[in-house]
């Protein structure tokens, strides 16, 4: 009786302890099986929104060393198309702000692209928006950017975007300092793709099969009905004119050269020539 009795107890804890060492085995199966996606996914998203921030470089590398207060990690582009700083400030939340902030090979800022936020709908997340990141772009001097107007209503968050910059701009001046960012050698095709998505991001293009003006070097249009974009060769430059659908020349980056306010405004004149 007492043997019967022994084995009615400890039968059932011996169930329980299989079923939990075939849990565990099975947990364990499980992410050994998924470990790999899920960190490749992880892997995917940081990789583009890295190349959101810095579209014309190759790849990738993450830098080994004692970042700047405010940075959690630095990338490298191993073309030598600059850096990508993750960042973190303070949110008017309680919560914290997750950026990228990318900075071009001449240590300017190239683009900016938020990871995480909880911010207010339609109050501090206004200020989130490529709108705002793009008084930003072609900055290269922490006084210019903390100059930046703030907007109204969302104060603390635009000067959280102010201070990723800020702070991105000075590990740019870093690392550069030490040598660690290469000399950066671009082909026409990379410069070209970087001119184009400076002035319309994460936007696709299609190159026109069309009669050119004089002087035109290229005519692409913009997805979703954006616009132009017209590829001018004038006076010793190649640039890039952002052209509305209206026909209004906007915005001029340059690919091959510079020039002054002068040349921008002839090169705009040649670009609409296009559409005469």
């Amino acid at each position: 009786m007492a043997d019967s009795k022994r084995i009615t107890i400890v039968s059932p804890i011996i169930v329980l302890v299989c079923i939990a060492l075939v849990a565990s085995f099975l947990l364990a199966a499980v992410y050994q099986m998924t470990s790999p996606i899920i960190a490749q996914r992880e892997a995917d998203t940081r990789n583009a929104a890295l190349k959101q921030v810095l579209p014309e470089a190759s790849s990738f590398t993450k830098l080994d060393i004692e970042p700047v207060t405010g940075v959690s990690e630095v990338f490298q582009a191993d073309n030598g198309a600059g850096i990508v700083c993750s960042t973190n400030c303070k949110s008017t939340q309680g919560g914290e702000i997750s950026m990228m902030v990318g900075i071009n090979a001449i240590g300017e800022i190239n683009g900016i692209s938020v990871i995480k936020h909880n911010e207010t709908a339609g109050i501090g997340d206004k200020v989130l928006q490529e709108s705002y990141f793009k008084n930003f772009y072609g900055l290269s001097q922490t006084d210019e950017v903390m100059g930046t107007d703030v907007l109204s209503g969302a104060t603390k968050t635009s000067s959280c975007v102010k201070e990723s910059a800020k702070v991105a701009l000075e590990q740019f001046a870093l690392i550069n300092n030490g040598g660690l960012v290469p000399t950066p050698d671009f082909t026409y095709e990379e410069k070209l793709a970087n001119a184009i998505s400076k002035l319309y991001p994460n936007s696709g293009t299609t190159l026109l099969d069309t009669t050119l003006a004089q002087n035109v070097k290229e005519l692409y249009k913009v997805s979703n009905e954006q616009g132009y974009v017209v590829i001018v060769e004038w006076n010793d430059t190649i640039s890039a004119v952002a052209v509305s659908n209206d026909k209004k020349a906007e915005n001029v980056e340059f690919i091959e050269g510079t020039g002054d306010d002068n040349l921008v405004s002839e090169i705009k004149n040649i670009a609409l020539s296009q559409f005469n």
